[in-house]
């Protein structure tokens, strides 16, 4: 089963529990084993949560980007982190259709 990461806003986003739940849940769907930030409890440091996102991004093989992800700081620094260790990177529609990314041109 392929492990996905996903990757989008959290910061600012009041609904961002709902949005990485459903796409969470499409993919779970097509067969995906999941991790999903969305769900790390409250109370940690940006700089907590992005170390444990930078291991959980290592343990799995494709990062798929949520449509808002370039308007995250730190969304666009796990693309940066999984492109750096050769992680496959898609967007969630890639995802969904079984498609990986060439570039980050194909995330925009």
């Amino acid at each position: 089963m392929q492990k996905i990461y996903l990757a989008g806003k959290i910061t600012g986003d009041q609904n961002y529990k709902c949005k990485f739940g459903s796409a969470a849940g499409e993919l779970r769907r097509l067969g995906y084993s999941v991790m999903n930030p969305a769900m790390l409890p409250d109370g940690f440091e940006y700089d907590e949560y992005m170390h444990v996102c930078k291991a959980m991004i290592e343990v799995c093989d494709t990062v798929v980007l949520l449509p808002d992800w370039t308007d995250s700081d730190g969304a666009k620094f796990e693309y940066g982190h999984a492109s750096a260790i050769g992680k496959r990177i898609t967007t969630l529609y890639g995802a969904m259709r079984g498609e990986q990314m060439d570039d980050e041109e194909d995330a925009r």
